[in-house]
């Protein structure tokens, strides 16, 4: 029998079971700002992750102050907030004792009466999320900030507490499963993307001529190499160009929802580029700025941050690019070998052992111009690109069905952990 629901009077709530109560987090919750911690261990915060230590990951680039007199102490078991990514769900209970950012709030648990497993599950929860999005202030979304009394003040449904910890040991279990099969399918798209990586770098630099007569090329990075292909720089069979990066160079206010494509590394999401742009530039500052103008058959490449990515342009006629990419422009070769070449892992191995502070990977166009390529005609380096495609398609399909299921997965986690802190399902 289906237990007896109410409305529980809160929007992003909705219906609860009859017996449970409503109460204010401030009930359950005191903040904490216990400072001068200066040998505990720095700790982070991820949505997806909890909280963590800083050093167990290397893609949080938040520099630790060399002052952290100031950085707030966290006990396990405490409750940690980023206020100004809270509406993204970046809260959770620490595992870990350590200090953390001024920026996070640090809350410990005052009554037994909430549980704080299901007070993770629970605050983090997509529509909870919701409502932290509402209550955070602020004019930028990167610079929101939810306030304490806001969060204290706000209003969760509270089972009794025997099922609070049934809940909780449910979700661990059933979370567990997912995240598990998360992150199998994850693994399974690294390994399609080392292969892809792979086949492109032997095919740009040996050919599809199983049987063609193969001599050491002289480069330690690209190995053999077709007897009849020449060694050249890639200053041969492209120009490299970059963007305006003087004092006209495109500032915030510059930025506008329409306009000419001002491309950036996010649309280096594929062998093409993308058309969907994330920023554009209007038609009076693109007509003030020098550098590249965007042709059909440029491949835009990165220097910086997400260095190799590349992209070949197969629509855009206008349009220029941030200061981190630059553009090739074929020199009589064909575009789309050409972006193969650039996408090799040898091409991008010569070039960072050639920048200075090359663990950066903070290139520059002449470093990578400099870069060296087994060059076929341009018969082979069609046949090149044709298969590659092919080959590709294959492998970015796969990739695809895998992400599918991830974004289900997730989607499925969101859906259940919802369901069942609210009581809409029994467990």
């Amino acid at each position: 029998m289906a237990r007896e629901m109410k409305d529980s009077g809160l929007p992003y709530i909705g219906v609860i079971p009859a017996q449970w109560n409503l109460f204010r987090l401030k009930a359950f919750f005191t903040p904490s700002a216990i400072t001068n911690k200066l040998d505990a261990r720095v700790l982070s915060l991820y949505r997806d992750y909890g909280v963590i230590p800083k050093d167990s990951r290397d893609d949080n680039h938040n520099v630790t102050s060399r002052d952290t007199s100031k950085y707030k102490y966290v006990n396990r078991g405490d409750f940690v907030i980023n206020k100004m990514k809270a509406w993204q769900g970046s809260m959770a209970l620490s595992g870990y004792d350590g200090i953390v950012s001024p920026a996070y709030h640090v809350f410990k648990f005052r009554s037994e009466g909430l549980w704080p497993r299901y007070a993770h599950y629970l605050l983090r929860c997509s529509s909870l999320s919701d409502l932290w999005r509402g209550l955070s202030t602020g004019l930028r979304v990167g610079q929101w900030d939810l306030h304490v009394d806001d969060f204290l003040n706000t209003y969760i449904p509270l089972p009794p507490l025997n099922e609070q910890r049934r809940i909780a040991d449910y979700l661990d279990a059933k979370c567990t499963e997912v995240d598990t099969a998360i992150s199998h399918a994850e693994a399974l798209i690294s390994e399609y993307e080392l292969y892809e990586q792979a086949l492109i770098t032997h095919t740009v630099n040996s050919g599809v001529n199983a049987y063609a007569e193969m001599v050491p090329s002289g480069n330690a990075f690209i190995g053999n190499k077709p007897a009849n292909w020449p060694l050249v720089r890639f200053k041969h069979v492209a120009f490299f160009l970059n963007g305006d990066r003087s004092a006209r160079y495109p500032s915030g206010d510059d930025i506008v929802s329409d306009g000419i494509p001002f491309v950036t590394s996010a649309e280096l999401n594929g062998r093409h580029l993308s058309h969907t742009f994330s920023k554009h530039i209007t038609q009076m500052k693109y007509d003030s700025l020098g550098g590249v103008r965007l042709h059909i058959d440029d491949v835009v490449y990165c220097l910086r941050g997400s260095v190799g990515k590349c992209a070949l342009n197969v629509q855009e006629d206008e349009g220029t690019v941030a200061s981190s990419l630059t553009v090739a422009r074929p020199k009589g070769c064909n575009p789309s070998w050409l972006n193969y070449a650039l996408a090799s892992s040898s091409t991008l191995n010569q070039a960072v052992a050639t920048a200075i502070g090359a663990t950066s990977q903070n290139l520059a166009a002449n470093m990578l111009a400099q870069a060296q390529v087994p060059l076929p005609n341009l018969d082979e380096q069609l046949l090149i690109a044709n298969q590659l495609d092919s080959k590709c398609d294959a492998i970015d399909q796969a990739i695809a069905q895998k992400q599918s299921i991830i974004d289900d997965l997730k989607a499925y986690k969101q859906s259940l952990i919802y369901e069942v802190v609210t009581g809409k399902r029994e467990v």
